[in-house]
């Protein structure tokens, strides 16, 4: 009785095997027998002719993908692919992982080009990268990187733009197509992006210096001054907001202001130049401002007292340590020495004022 039954689950297990091959069309056996012969093109010509015949054939859509794949022929194996899915989920599994291997395999060359400096072999492969799968965001991240050092900003943010299209609320993007905007120095697209990235992320504070900076850049003063100053409650010891807030400060005859941010900087940063000729500078505004009250105040017959005096020279005095520092990071800045020339002439040195007038000269003769 056991035997009986053992010959009967082999009948049974031939009898699947014969109405298998009877399911399979001839174009596709024909094709599978030219694919274990390597001969795609053969192959690729049967089943070409399957899927005209059988246009419900799912297994005809998926080996004619596999055959596109193999020659490189990615929009066609695609769309053989897809239709392939569409009648049937059958094949998902092998045309995921074929779609895997050939983008994994290309990436994985256009990372190798850009690190031995061809870029644009690298630029080649990360297209094809988009071809085999445009979903992915590692194609369009190098792609973009790739454009970028081989200098096509407009083809890097080309690039960036279309990845948003397919993840609209990606920050890394935003923040990286904002960087490509500067550098274009075109800012209404950073005020744009980066609104839209604080009402995905209000603390995102990358986004509020990126969008302050734009202001700045607009001339857009009171924008980017409020901006710089939510920035600086992030970061507070940033030295590019502080700077930036301090120079708005600064051009806004707002000294004080200005004069407390630089210092700020230059406590992080004492060999910071522009900070220190910017202090110096700032001092010597407000004494020139000062004096011309007082001038102001004489011609109008009213005596000047000690103390304005001492405070007029005060503003002069505070101005040099500030621009002596300056002067010792950059000895040959001409204006610099004319303005120290200024403050030690306005404190009473005129043997040091001149000093400082004649290297000025010097230096704007050459």
């Amino acid at each position: 009785m056991r035997a009986k039954i053992a010959v009967f689950v082999l009948l049974l297990g031939s009898l699947a095997l014969v109405l298998m091959t009877a399911c399979q069309t001839k174009e596709v056996t024909s094709a599978k027998v030219y694919i274990q012969q390597d001969n795609w093109d053969k192959a690729i010509e049967q089943l070409e002719q399957a899927v005209k015949l059988y246009p419900k054939d799912a297994e005809a859509y998926y080996l004619l993908g596999q055959g596109y794949g193999n020659q490189g022929e990615w929009a066609k194996m695609n769309e053989a692919f897809n239709k392939s899915l569409e009648n049937s989920p059958r094949f998902e599994a092998q045309i995921k992982s074929n779609r895997e291997k050939y983008w994994v395999t290309t990436f994985n060359s256009g990372v190798s080009r850009i690190n031995g400096g061809d870029i644009e072999g690298a630029i080649k492969q990360f297209k094809t990268c988009l071809l085999i799968d445009p979903k992915r965001a590692e194609a369009y991240k190098n792609l973009a990187y790739a454009y970028t050092r081989s200098g096509n900003l407009d083809a890097a943010k080309n690039v960036y733009e279309e990845f948003l299209k397919i993840e609209p609320d990606n920050m890394e993007t935003m923040q990286a197509l904002a960087s490509i905007y500067f550098q274009l120095k075109k800012y209404e697209p950073v005020v744009e992006l980066e609104k839209k990235a604080l009402k995905l992320e209000p603390e995102n504070s990358d986004a509020i210096a990126n969008l302050a900076l734009a202001y700045d850049f607009l001339g857009k003063k009171d924008e980017a001054i409020d901006t710089y100053t939510k920035a600086l409650a992030k970061n507070p010891n940033d030295k590019d907001l502080l700077f930036n807030l301090a120079r708005l400060h600064y051009m806004n005859d707002k000294y004080d202001k200005a004069i407390e941010l630089f210092q700020k900087v230059i406590k992080l940063d004492p060999n910071d130049f522009d900070s220190n000729l910017n202090v110096g500078n700032a001092y010597l505004s407000m004494g020139e401002n000062y004096r011309k009250e007082l001038v102001k105040k004489e011609n109008s017959g009213k005596e000047i007292t000690k103390e304005e005096k001492e405070k007029l020279v005060g503003f002069f005095k505070q101005s040099i340590p500030y621009l002596e520092k300056a002067k010792s990071i950059k000895p040959e800045n001409a204006n610099l020495w004319s303005n120290l020339g200024v403050a030690y002439v306005q404190i009473g040195n005129s043997e040091k004022g001149k000093e400082c007038f004649d290297k000025a000269d010097e230096l704007k003769k050459k």
